[in-house]
């Protein structure tokens, strides 16, 4: 029959060794389980560019005939106060026909300078 010191050894040893084989699985799986943010804080530019073009096109298809342009306007307006608190200046551009919305966008930094042309149906 096995003394108390050797099953206290074993369970000790074991104890070790699955907690060794857990912290080399975490080093392997840890990397791929982060969310990359690097855009956003390497270049703020193209985030805040994207999502201005995002809501522009919400903006347009939340609208209607009658509150269209209205809501562009505030819109613009909004966008190109908020770029300019950040450093940035925007330039947004647009015309509309019965039921197509063209729309040029122009973002200039110290950095970047970003455009986009793009067509939303409302």
């Amino acid at each position: 029959m096995p003394s108390l010191s050797s099953k206290a050894q074993f369970f000790i040893l074991t104890t070790v060794v699955i907690v060794g084989v857990f912290y080399t699985l975490s080093k392997y799986i840890n990397p791929y389980a982060f969310v990359d943010t690097s855009k956003a804080a390497v270049s703020g530019e193209t985030f805040f560019f994207d999502n201005v073009k995002e809501k522009a096109i919400k903006t347009v298809k939340l609208s209607n005939s009658g509150n269209l342009l209205s809501n562009l306007q505030m819109y613009k307006n909004y966008v190109r106060n908020l770029a300019s608190e950040k450093g940035y200046n925007l330039e947004l551009y647009y015309t509309n026909t019965t039921t197509l919305v063209n729309i040029q966008m122009v973002l200039t930094s110290e950095k970047y300078t970003l455009k986009s042309n793009f067509t939303v149906s409302y």
